[in-house]
């Protein structure tokens, strides 16, 4: 019965540490993919002020 309980225990540890790896690899690209939109809200701020159009804050 031990057996079974640390092959259940091993199985279960390797889940969760996978499951903490992708977590994390989730956590990092949602942070990159944050970055990316907020590079492109700066580039249409500045391409709508060479346009001379109002700023995106003030269309909303």
């Amino acid at each position: 019965m031990r057996v079974i309980y640390a092959f259940l225990a091993v199985r279960m540890l390797r889940l969760a540490r996978f499951d903490l790896a992708r977590s994390e690899r989730l956590y990092l690209d949602g942070g990159q993919a944050f970055e990316r939109s907020r590079q492109r809200v700066r580039l249409a701020e500045a391409l709508a002020a060479r346009a001379d159009l109002p700023s995106l804050a003030a269309m909303r």
